[in-house]
């Protein structure tokens, strides 16, 4: 594995159980009450729940956030969750932190890529990686906001499909 493609490596985790703090769960947290409607569903897949958890604590709180910057993560992760119609798990991750300093060339690097990433998938190009380059970020780094745009489409699709499963168990 190389150090870009080492970006975020996930600790193994304890299954999650009955033992497991809810509130420790992002996706529970911003289902909110409709959690309970899937609770029991997603009690049956322990692993998704822990590994799920543990790739967002790994992204937001491991050692390649340092470098990129927590709060840039953040910004990035609202601006997705935001395009991606997803306004709960937007709101979640502007609740995380501060907003970054008005005029960071990085950051305004970091959300072009993440607009484009989320809007357009398919136009993205290798300029588009060479434009995350320019503006300072290393390999490693940009490895780390590609996971961190991937996984919070990840959480969008998760919590839609959640959401589906719940309404169709009221």
């Amino acid at each position: 594995m190389t150090e870009a493609t080492a970006a975020v490596e996930v600790a193994p985790l304890a299954p999650a159980g009955p033992e497991t703090d809810p509130a420790a769960d992002v996706i529970d947290a911003v289902l909110g009450p409709r959690a309970d409607a899937v609770r029991a569903l997603r009690a049956t897949r322990p692993a998704v729940i822990a590994h799920t958890q543990g790739v967002y604590e790994a992204l937001l709180d491991g050692p390649a956030a340092a470098t990129v910057g927590r709060d840039r993560l953040i910004a990035a992760a609202v601006a997705v969750a935001e395009l991606a119609g997803a306004p709960e798990l937007a709101a979640h991750y502007a609740g995380l932190g501060t907003a970054p300093a008005e005029g960071d060339p990085v950051l305004a690097a970091i959300l072009r890529h993440a607009a484009r990433v989320t809007t357009a998938p398919a136009a993205i190009t290798r300029a588009d990686i060479d434009a995350l380059a320019a503006a300072g970020l290393s390999e490693r780094d940009i490895v780390t906001v590609a996971q961190l745009i991937g996984f919070v489409h990840f959480q969008v699709r998760l919590l839609a499909g959640l959401t589906l499963i719940g309404a169709d168990n009221e």
